[in-house]
C-alpha cells in the first residue's frame, strides 16, 4: 500500500453550509459505501446464529508462535486433557460469607499470606501434567481458549467450523472471571483453605505509591529496612515460585510504575516523566476507558455468537473489544519481555500464548474483574438524560453462552454466562478502594483544546490508517427512536454517541496501537492523551492461528503470513464533544488517528491498515 490521498477540508463547522466539491463527493461516496456495508452485514447474518459453547472437548490444534530468523515455523501445544468423568452443570455456591480479595501491594508484608500463596502454587505446579488442575494446564487453558486452538461450538456440541476466540467480544469479562474463579478455588483446595483469595494488582490506583508497580509479592524480598526478612511467629517470607523463571521486563521493575499510556516507541522520550505526569496520565486513561463507557457495548465489547469468526472471512460477525479489554492490554505489554530478540513473542505476559504462565496474570485479571464491579455502580454523567443505569447485556445469546472449565475436583464444569454476572453470588467480593477509585472517577482532563486553521486541515479520502497521523471526516446526525433498537437505553437522551472504525484489517502477528482525537488534526505521537480531544487508544497484541484444513465439516481459513483479523474499533465521543463545545448535531467533525506502530518486528513493512468505513453510532 502506498501513500493515501489527502484532501483539504472544504466545509465549515456546520454541514448545512457544505459545498459539493470533488473531495465532498468522495466523502459522500464513502458514507454511501459504509451504509451498504451495514446493510450487507445485517442481511448476511445466518438465521441459525445462537449462543456459543466454548469447550475444550473435540478437535484441537497447536498454537502458532512468531518465528525467529533461524526458524521457519514455531508452535506450542496448549490442548487440555479430556475429562475423566461426564461434564456437570455449574451450580452457584451456597454463600455463608463472602471471601474478600485484597490488593497485592497491601499484602506484601503479610508473611502468612505470601507463604500460603506461594505454597499453593508450588503444589499446583507439582501436579502431574495430565491433571487439568496443574499449573501447566492452567496456563494452557488461557493459551488454548484465547489463541483459537479449539473450534467454536453450538450448545448441542456441534462445531461451527470457526475458531474459538474469547477476546474481542462480550465474552472477555465473564470468561476471564470464571477462569480466575476456578483457578482460585483450585489453589485454595491445595492448601486446605476454602477462604483463600487471589490478590489483585491494583494498577489503576494512583493514591498509593506502590500500587501501580509490579507487586513485591511477585519479586524477591531483599534484606533492607523496607523489606526485612521477617522471623518470629510466622517465620521468613518464601515466595520463590512467584518469581523464579518468570519472564518479565527487567527495565520495568520497582520503583517504575505502570504507565497506562505506555508506548514502547516513546519510552525513551518519556523516561524522564515525573511521578505527577504519570499519575495524571493514568487517571485520564482509566477515566476514558472505564468511566466514559456508559453502555455495555462500549465497556464489555461486541456480540459473539455462532456466526462470529474473527479471522478474515466473509458474511460473519467481526470482533469488537470494549474499554475494559483495551485498558487491560497495556499491563500485558509492559510486563512482557518487550523488544528483546531472545523472546520474539514478548513472553510471558505480552502474548496470549504465554500470559497464563506468569502468576501475575491472575492477579492482573482480578483487578480487571474488580473494575467490572466498579463500572456497574458508576453514575451516569455522560448522556444528556443523566440517569442511565450501567448494566450488563441482557441479550439471550449473551446470557446463554456457555464455557467449560475444570474445577478443584478435576471435573469439567459447564458454566452459563448468566451465572457469572454477580461476584457476590459466586461467593467473593473485593476490598473497597473508594478513595483511590474516586481519583479517576472525578478526574478532569487538562482542558487543552486543539488550535488550528480549519482552512489548512486535510482529510483522507481513503479508508486507510497509515504510519503517520491521518484525519478523516465524520458526518454526524441527531439520534432517533430507531437508534434505540438493540440498546438498553430507555429514550434517545440516554444514548451514548460514539465513532466506529468498521472492519479494520489487522495482521494477526502484528503489534498495533493507535490513539484517536476529535477535531484535533494537528495531533501527533507526542500529543498529550489527557487533553480534551482525546477519546481513547486501541491496542492489538500479536497473536496467530495455525493451519487448519478439512475438519470433516468445512474448510476453515488457512493461515499464512498474510493472515488478518477483522475488527470493529469503537470510541466513545459524548464527553469529548461536550468538552470541545460541539453542541449541535449537524456539526461534522474530524477524527484523527495517530498510529504508534513498531519500526521492527512483524509488519514493520506494512504501510497502512485498511478499513471499510468510519461512522457515527449510538449505543
Amino acid at each position: 500500500m502506498g501513500e493515501r490521498p489527502m484532501q483539504k477540508e472544504s466545509w465549515g463547522r456546520s454541514s448545512a453550509s457544505r459545498g459539493v466539491t470533488a473531495a465532498g463527493r468522495k466523502l459522500l461516496w464513502a458514507s454511501f459505501m459504509c451504509s451498504i456495508v451495514l446493510v450487507l452485514q445485517y442481511l448476511a447474518q445466518p438465521a441459525s446464529a445462537d449462543p456459543v459453547l466454548a469447550s475444550s472437548v473435540g478437535f484441537c490444534k497447536p498454537v502458532r508462535l512468531e518465528a525467529t530468523a533461524e526458524e521457519r515455523d514455531r508452535s506450542v501445544q496448549c490442548c487440555l486433557p479430556a475429562p475423566r468423568r461426564d461434564p456437570k452443570r455449574f451450580q452457584l455456591p451456597r454463600v455463608h460469607h463472602l471471601r474478600v480479595r485484597r490488593p497485592a501491594h497491601e499484602l506484601a508484608n503479610d508473611v502468612e499470606y505470601v507463604n500460603k500463596y506461594n505454597l499453593a502454587y508450588e503444589r499446583m505446579n507439582a501436579l502431574p501434567a495430565d491433571d487439568p488442575r496443574s499449573f501447566l494446564r492452567q496456563w494452557h487453558t488461557h493459551c488454548s481458549f484465547c489463541k483459537e486452538a479449539y473450534l467454536q461450538r453450538r450448545l448441542n456440541n456441534s462445531a461451527t467450523g470457526y475458531p474459538l476466540q474469547l477476546h474481542y467480544s462480550w465474552t472477555f469479562l465473564p470468561w476471564h472471571r470464571m477462569l480466575i474463579y476456578f483457578h482460585e478455588k483450585i489453589l485454595g483446595s491445595l492448601i486446605d483453605d476454602p477462604d483463600f483469595t487471589l490478590p489483585f494488582w491494583n494498577w489503576d490506583n494512583q493514591l498509593d505509591a506502590t500500587a501501580g508497580q509490579i507487586p513485591q509479592i511477585f519479586l524477591p524480598y531483599q534484606q533492607s529496612t523496607r523489606w526485612p526478612r521477617q522471623h518470629g511467629r510466622h517465620g521468613k517470607i518464601r515466595n520463590t515460585f512467584l518469581y523464579e523463571g518468570k519472564r518479565r521486563n527487567p527495565n520495568h521493575m520497582p520503583p517504575k510504575v505502570l504507565p497506562l499510556t505506555f508506548d514502547a516507541s516513546l519510552e525513551k522520550e518519556r523516561a524522564n516523566w515525573t511521578h505527577d505526569q504519570i499519575r495524571h496520565a493514568n487517571l485520564g486513561q482509566v477515566y476514558e476507558m472505564v468511566y466514559n463507557k456508559v453502555s455495555a457495548r462500549e465497556y464489555m465489547g461486541g456480540p459473539y455468537d455462532t456466526s462470529s469468526n474473527f479471522t478474515e472471512a466473509v458474511n460473519v460477525t467481526v470482533g469488537e473489544s470494549g474499554g475494559s479489554e483495551s485498558l487491560h492490554n497495556t499491563a500485558h505489554e509492559w510486563v512482557g519481555m518487550l523488544n528483546n530478540t531472545a523472546y520474539p513473542d514478548n513472553e510471558d505476559m505480552g502474548v496470549f500464548t504465554y500470559a497464563g504462565r506468569d502468576p501475575i496474570f491472575y492477579s492482573h485479571h482480578a483487578n480487571v474483574d474488580r473494575l467490572w464491579n466498579v463500572w456497574k455502580a458508576l453514575p451516569d454523567k455522560i448522556t444528556p438524560d443523566g440517569h442511565r443505569v450501567r448494566r450488563d447485556y441482557d441479550d439471550y445469546d449473551f446470557l446463554e453462552t456457555e464455557f467449560t472449565f475444570y474445577d478443584e475436583n478435576a471435573d469439567m464444569v459447564i458454566v452459563k454466562v448468566k451465572d457469572t454476572l454477580d461476584s457476590r453470588k459466586l461467593g467473593y467480593t473485593y476490598q473497597p478502594m473508594v478513595e483511590a477509585d474516586s481519583l479517576w472517577i472525578n478526574h478532569k482532563p487538562n482542558g487543552t483544546k486543539p488550535s488550528y486553521k480549519r482552512s489548512d486541515v486535510r482529510v483522507s479520502t481513503s479508508n486507510a490508517i497509515a504510519r503517520h497521523p491521518t484525519s478523516f471526516k465524520l458526518t454526524r446526525r441527531a439520534p432517533t427512536a430507531a437508534d434505540l433498537r438493540g440498546t438498553q437505553a430507555q429514550n434517545v437522551n440516554q444514548l451514548s454517541e460514539g465513532v466506529v472504525l468498521e472492519h479494520v484489517r489487522v495482521p494477526e502477528l502484528m503489534y498495533v496501537r493507535f490513539d484517536v482525537f476529535l477535531d484535533s488534526p494537528t495531533a501527533t505521537a507526542e500529543t498529550d492523551e489527557d487533553e480534551s480531544a482525546y477519546v481513547g487508544t486501541f491496542t492489538h497484541l500479536p497473536s496467530g492461528v495455525t493451519t487448519v484444513t478439512d475438519l470433516g465439516q468445512k474448510l476453515v481459513h488457512v493461515e499464512d503470513d498474510d493472515m488478518y483479523r477483522t475488527l470493529n474499533i469503537r470510541f466513545s465521543t459524548s464527553l469529548a464533544l461536550k468538552r470541545l463545545g460541539v453542541t449541535d448535531w449537524d456539526t461534522d467533525i474530524t477524527v484523527t488517528v495517530v498510529p504508534r506502530f513498531r519500526a521492527h518486528g512483524y509488519g514493520w513493512n506494512i504501510k497502512a491498515l485498511t478499513f471499510a468505513c468510519l461512522r457515527q453510532e449510538f449505543t
